[in-house]
């Protein structure tokens, strides 16, 4: 009977010694299964919250799709970084030291990867900005680089040459671009023709050429709602005058669809020659003006 008494005794003396660390780890354990359905519960939110507010903006499916990519990515490591320290917190794990020495680990990489920071910081501009996107054809930094967009990254951009090079420029890099693919182009011809050509012969066979262009390739233009053309070839004026080649330099502008810039231009030129020619203008080229006693002869 007294061992009995003494064997009860016991056991509720171990569990008087157990039973607070049994409902400390209980409580730990329930905090962790709250922490975990918790963060489960935000990574779902935010998968819906980040699809909907892309659906919402006017960006094209490509850049919508990279930057809800890269937007779901960053979200995810931020909310298993808080997650994790969470629990560590939760477990009595001082998270102090941690967070100090992540500072002094990221303070390191961020001196050592200043380039690849600033690519990545660039890149998302480029692509959230939509500076130019896969098919366009842009000119990089004052025309260093001109060519077509292969791939637009957040580290690099690759673009085709017309020799058919590929250039891959880091983003950090790309200070000045012109995007040749954003609906409309002005198509601008320049031509030297004689001083002593009348101005007003030239005005009429820019015109000629124009009416010509337009009855046989009306597709080149932009044009309004009506259909009419916003800015058919056409007369800016004189823009110079050369020296050099004894002539004065007229220039023609159209407004024209973005695709059909090159082509455009090459047949506004092409058409203004056989317009000079037909009407006897001819088009200025170097002189040279010999004085003799006599008087002066031109050769």
């Amino acid at each position: 009977m007294n061992e009995w008494i003494g064997a009860d005794a016991g056991e509720l003396l171990t569990w008087a010694f157990w039973e607070p660390h049994v409902i400390l780890a209980s409580r730990k354990i329930g905090q962790v299964v709250l922490i975990l359905l918790l963060t489960w519960l935000t990574l779902r939110l935010r998968k819906i919250v980040v699809s909907r507010a892309f659906a919402l903006t006017r960006l094209d499916s490509r850049q919508r799709k990279t930057l809800e990519s890269l937007l779901m990515s960053f979200t995810r490591y931020a909310v298993f970084i808080i997650a994790t320290l969470t629990i560590l917190g939760t477990l009595g794990i001082d998270i102090g030291p941690i967070i100090a020495g992540a500072g002094v680990i990221g303070l390191a990489v961020g001196f050592g990867a200043q380039t690849l920071v600033k690519d990545l910081i660039t890149g998302f501009f480029i692509l959230f900005e939509d500076q130019f996107s896969v098919g366009d054809y842009v000119s990089i930094n004052n025309g260093q680089i001109r060519g077509t967009v292969v791939s637009v990254g957040l580290r690099a951009t690759k673009i085709r040459t017309w020799a058919q090079h590929v250039v891959v420029i880091q983003n950090s890099e790309i200070r000045v671009s012109e995007n040749y693919n954003r609906e409309r182009m002005r198509a601008i011809v320049n031509i030297t023709v004689a001083y002593e050509t009348d101005p007003a012969d030239v005005e009429a066979a820019v015109n000629r050429m124009s009416a010509r262009l337009l009855r046989d390739m009306p597709h080149l233009f932009l044009r309004n709602e009506e259909g009419e053309a916003i800015e058919p070839p056409q007369l800016y004026g004189i823009t110079d005058v050369e020296n050099e080649a004894l002539g004065a330099k007229y220039t023609v502008v159209s407004l024209v669809h973005d695709q059909h810039y090159w082509t455009a231009c090459k047949e506004i030129r092409k058409a203004l020659l056989r317009e000079l020619k037909e009407a006897g203008i001819p088009v200025a080229y170097p002189r040279r003006i010999e004085r003799a006693e006599s008087g002066a002869a031109l050769s």
